[in-house]
C-alpha cells in the first residue's frame, strides 16, 4: 500500500511541475505577443526561457531560409 501512495505522490509532483512549466511558457508567449517584441532580444528572463523552450530566436528582416543565415548566429549581425 505504501508503494502505491509514494507513486501517487510522485506522479502528482511531476504533474504539478509540468503544469507550472506550461503556465510559464503561456505567460511568456502572451507577454511577447502583447509587446510585439520578436524582432528584438527578449526583455525578460521569462521571455528568454519561453523562446528557448519553443525554439524561437530573434527574427531579423535580412535573414531567412533563402539567405542561408541563422538569425541566432553571431555572424548574422
Amino acid at each position: 500500500m505504501s508503494v502505491v501512495v509514494i507513486l501517487a505522490i510522485a506522479a502528482l509532483l511531476i504533474a504539478l511541475g509540468v503544469l507550472a512549466l506550461l503556465a510559464l511558457v503561456l505567460a511568456g508567449i502572451r507577454d511577447e505577443e502583447r509587446h510585439m517584441s520578436l524582432t528584438s532580444a527578449p526583455r525578460t528572463r521569462i521571455g528568454a526561457i519561453t523562446r528557448h523552450l519553443t525554439g524561437v530566436g530573434v527574427r531579423t528582416p535580412g535573414a531567412g531560409p533563402r539567405t542561408g543565415q541563422d538569425p541566432d548566429s553571431p555572424e548574422a549581425t
